[in-house]
């Protein structure tokens, strides 16, 4: 069901009216049949009576009934005078007809002491010869009847509709009349009434749908590709709701455009009055005897200096003035493990298949730099392979070491967090390199993947677009 349900904005609106319309129509269809049916009754009931009373009013006025011609005859009918009434007790009787037949009586003068009415798919025996308008299509299509612009055929007969009335006498009146089928107009009718009732509905609507979904549309688009700072104002088009979204979409902008500048520059102006001091300090430390402690006070200022450099790059992301380029990826690699090789750390990585991708090779070069340094660091080695999945490139760098508990795996991606819960810079960094590669992997459009591996250690995984 979710299958055949639209997904766009104009075609949920265009399958629910058009439900709706079809439901209406369907009823409405319904209801005009079974008037239609109740109409056919009336008339074959009418017809019915008009013969009783014709009849009898011929025979008051000591007029034979019936026709002299056999023509006229099969044509009218003829009544059926009996002691008991055709329309027997077990057979389903019509009331409302019986009190529109005894009302016609009446206002004719007529009067029975009963009335029964009845409809039969079949006729009787005793009736076959009593009934009228069965045998009119022998006169429609006959060659006279058609030279003389006659109608076409009739619909076959559906049943027959049977008044029985009773005279003072106790001897029963009664003759048949056949009800017939709708025509088959009234189908037509019903199904040039529906088409013209959607045509007239779901074309205005769909260009109404258009009309509404196209501004929507062009404003998804931007909201998905938004870089603050570098995409103009959207025009405002469409109805006015649509348009006071707009508006409100670029003055969301314009704030957030403003406020990542005012960020920036209050970064610099924390990343210069910082870096003084540290300089400062770092030249003063040149000045200690021990070298045991000068090391030890250039480690501390060298740590400060690279935990301010990862959080200006961090809060810098998004903003990055460096273009993407296509990029060997393969090539990429070998540098950060020539890197980590000249350092002493253990690193593997099998040359394969030449991978281009477009990329920022000086975040991603920093992005693999972290997740290279926490597998040697954690894990004592690291192995790098490349695979393709699709349109994405994949670049695993697995370790040997006790892998992250699954419940915490999600954690390791917060700032400041390590697997490594002391605070030695001896045995885990600022706890902002898998923060840090991932908002670079995210800004490519890729994702960094955490996953413990059967065999034991972690598996990192860079996962970068090809497009």
């Amino acid at each position: 069901m979710k299958r055949l349900w639209p997904h766009s904005l104009v075609g949920q609106l265009l399958l629910v009216v058009a439900l709706i319309l079809l439901l209406a129509q369907g009823i409405n269809s319904f209801l005009l049949y079974r008037g239609a049916q109740n109409q056919n009754l009336v008339e074959a009931s009418t017809s019915a009576v008009s013969r009783i009373a014709y009849s009898l009013d011929r025979q008051a006025s000591d007029r034979p009934a019936t026709r002299r011609t056999s023509m006229r005859s099969r044509r009218w009918g003829q009544l059926r005078y009996s002691a008991e009434s055709p329309v027997a007790d077990t057979m389903r009787r019509l009331p409302e007809l019986e009190a529109r037949a005894g009302q016609a009586f009446a206002n004719m003068g007529i009067a029975f002491t009963d009335i029964r009415a009845t409809m039969l798919d079949e006729l009787t025996a005793d009736m076959s010869g009593h009934v009228i308008g069965a045998s009119r299509n022998e006169w429609r299509n006959s060659p006279i009847n058609r030279s003389m612009g006659g109608g076409p055929e009739r619909p076959e007969p559906r049943g027959f509709v049977i008044i029985s009335a009773q005279q003072d006498d106790g001897q029963w009146v009664s003759i048949a009349s056949t009800v017939r089928e709708r025509s088959p107009l009234l189908v037509r009718t019903l199904l040039f009434q529906t088409f013209t009732i959607y045509l007239l509905m779901l074309i205005p609507l769909i260009l109404l749908g258009r009309y509404i979904s196209r501004p929507l549309k062009s404003l998804t688009a931007r909201a998905q590709s938004f870089q603050p700072g570098t995409t103009e104002a959207l025009a405002e088009q469409g109805p006015p709701d649509t348009r006071e979204l707009i508006r409100a979409f670029n003055d969301m902008s314009d704030r957030v455009t403003r406020m990542i500048d005012e960020k920036d520059v209050m970064l610099g102006a924390i990343g210069h009055d910082l870096r003084t001091p540290l300089a400062a300090l770092r030249v003063r430390v040149e000045s200690v005897e021990d070298d045991t402690e000068r090391e030890r006070m250039i480690t501390g200022i060298e740590d400060m200096n690279n935990m301010l450099e990862d959080i200006l790059s961090l809060a810098r992301l998004g903003r990055s003035t460096q273009q993407a380029d296509p990029v060997d990826i393969r090539s990429l690699i070998e540098t950060v493990v020539d890197e980590f090789t000249d350092l002493g750390r253990t690193v593997r990585y099998q040359r394969g298949e030449r991978q281009i991708a477009a990329v920022r090779e000086t975040l991603v070069r920093r992005a693999l730099r972290n997740l290279v340094g926490n597998a040697t660091l954690y894990g004592g080695v690291a192995d790098i392979s490349v695979e393709k999945a699709g349109k994405n490139l994949l670049v695993h760098v697995d370790d040997e070491g006790p892998g992250i508990p699954e419940d915490k795996i999600a954690a390791m991606f917060e700032p400041f967090l390590r697997g490594e819960g002391s605070r030695n810079r001896a045995t885990g960094g600022s706890g902002l390199g898998l923060t840090l590669a991932r908002a670079i992997a995210r800004d490519h459009g890729g994702d960094i993947i955490l996953e413990n591996r059967d065999s034991g250690g972690l598996r990192a995984t860079l996962k970068l677009p090809l497009g």
